[in-house]
């Protein structure tokens, strides 16, 4: 299991959904399915008083509103710091396009 890779001093189970799934990515290094993603937070952080479905939305929810994941397709996970930078540039029409 991946936790085995995680030092005590990189995870915390007092540490948020979010914060835990970017520690186990970058442990992993590499992008993982949502489920196994799932799978390992809850490994280091079991959540209680609410049923599994909406656990799962939630952190989902999480991983969709922090800006260090991008969905790279599929259901699969990765940290955005891993993706070229696409969009930094300004889009400059076609010089050509002005003539």
């Amino acid at each position: 299991m991946l936790m085995a890779n995680l030092t005590t001093g990189q995870v915390n189970p007092h540490m948020s959904e979010a914060d835990l799934a970017h520690e186990i990515l970058k442990a992993k290094g590499a992008p993982l399915y949502f489920r196994e993603l799932f799978e390992e937070v809850m490994a280091i952080k079991p959540i209680t008083g609410k049923d599994r479905e909406h656990i799962m939305a939630g952190i989902h929810t999480e991983l969709n509103l922090d800006g260090r994941f991008i969905h790279v397709g599929q259901g699969v996970w990765g940290l955005r710091e891993w993706m070229p930078d696409k969009g930094l540039r300004p889009n400059h029409p076609d010089e050509d396009w002005d003539n």
